[in-house]
């Protein structure tokens, strides 16, 4: 039993303890897909007191080369399934199984959509001890209801599902998303194309977060070297030969992110009147650049083009008595339905306002909190995090420690 734009993949054989090669063993019809292990033509009754085939499917969570038994606080004991609620013999429900039923689908992840929910053990038992008896139990007490009905069914159907490399951008599974059960969301933002523009300290921020989802290619632009300052303005921490080097900034973070996943480009160059149309095609911007020029060159090209993106900024000023520090963080969101703000909200002039900042005063945690408020309306804008305010324009000044939002879209974006 498949489900509808559902690409198979094999179960991949690793962990000894797994239980999964004694499913296969035994002819489940078993397989192991973005992190979930399925099982599929599950004999079952259905209300009507009819056989049908359902899919039992439960986390399969990989650790540095291993699977994690089924058990807390990694995994639980319950599983997810896929077709009606199971019946007893006589059409009653089965109400062992202690289902949560809800009035809409489960989405389990991208393309696996289960109707049922079920949580039951072995008395006695407070954990399975591994994956082969957490589905035989539940295939036991589900199918033995059915060869009530017809003796002859058997989930060991002995069929061999083809294999299939995964389609993903991670050189290993992302783990944190199946723990938190929000990979049906976390498929939101698979975009193809998302270019990130500069690669200052906001820029570096923006990358750090953008490079743990799944978008397919992420296109970094920034003509500068990666120096010595810019290690106290960037995520993680660089080494004196990586300074010693003298790398351009994109060849700097590609460096860094390539053990994680593919689909980095980098653009060792700025964008400029006579190479912005390189943003054609792309799904989503983020532009993080500190001279006017530049930013308007982009914006206005972006706009044109129907490109969503965000533009970030920051202000920081000293005050000479205190010689304390006050700055605020901007955040700027264009669509192809809402961009009439821009040249209101975001500065494209050469003035000297934010000259401190191009000093490279020190101030990381600003441009963290500007990245990290750039990512989260960019997940907003696709359905990842709720959006009830839908704000265009927003700003968090650090001595008021307050945050002011404004530009409201007038209608649903496209």
């Amino acid at each position: 039993m498949y489900m509808k734009g559902w690409n198979s993949v094999s179960a991949k054989l690793i962990g000894p303890d797994s239980g999964l090669q004694r499913l296969l063993d035994e002819g489940f019809e078993a397989e192991v897909h973005q992190q979930h292990l399925l099982v599929h033509s599950v004999p079952y009754v259905t209300a009507q007191r009819t056989v049908a085939l359902g899919t039992l499917v439960c986390k399969y969570v990989e650790n540095a080369g291993s699977v994690l038994p089924p058990r807390p606080p990694d995994d639980d004991h319950q599983v997810w399934w896929v077709g009606s609620f199971p019946a007893r013999a006589d059409g009653t429900f089965l109400t062992d199984l202690v289902a949560d039923t809800q009035p809409h689908q489960l989405a389990v992840f991208e393309g696996c959509v289960a109707q049922h929910r079920f949580s039951n053990k072995p008395d006695g038992w407070s954990n399975y001890p591994d994956h082969y008896e957490k589905v035989t139990h539940y295939v036991t007490v589900i199918e033995s209801q059915a060869r009530a009905i017809d003796p002859d069914v058997n989930a060991r159907t002995k069929r061999i599902i083809e294999p299939h490399e995964p389609d993903s951008v991670f050189r290993y599974a992302d783990t944190a998303s199946v723990r938190a059960e929000i990979m049906a969301t976390s498929a939101r933002l698979k975009l193809a194309k998302v270019a990130i523009v500069g690669l200052g300290g906001t820029g570096a921020y923006v990358t750090d977060q953008v490079v743990k989802t799944p978008v397919l290619e992420i296109h970094l632009f920034d003509g500068d070297d990666f120096k010595q300052h810019n290690a106290f303005r960037a995520p993680g921490a660089a080494t004196k030969e990586d300074l010693l080097r003298r790398m351009k900034k994109v060849d700097y973070f590609l460096q860094c992110y390539d053990p994680m996943r593919g689909g980095i480009v980098p653009h060792s160059y700025y964008l400029d009147e006579g190479n912005v149309a390189e943003l054609a095609g792309f799904d989503f911007a983020f532009v993080c650049v500190d001279k006017g020029k530049a930013r308007k060159t982009v914006c206005e090209y972006l706009i044109s083009q129907g490109i969503p993106f965000i533009d970030v900024g920051m202000d920081v000023v000293m005050h000479a008595e205190t010689l304390e520090l006050d700055g605020t963080c901007r955040v700027t969101t264009a669509t192809r339905n809402k961009s009439d703000h821009i040249a209101r909200c975001v500065p494209m002039d050469e003035d000297e306002s934010d000259a401190l900042y191009r000093q490279n005063i020190q101030v990381a945690d600003l441009n963290a909190l500007n990245a990290q408020l750039a990512v989260i309306k960019w997940k907003q804008l696709f359905g990842f995090y709720e959006d009830r305010f839908e704000s265009y324009h927003a700003a968090y000044t650090v001595a008021t420690q307050s945050l002011t939002r404004g530009e409201r879209s007038e209608g649903p974006e496209a």
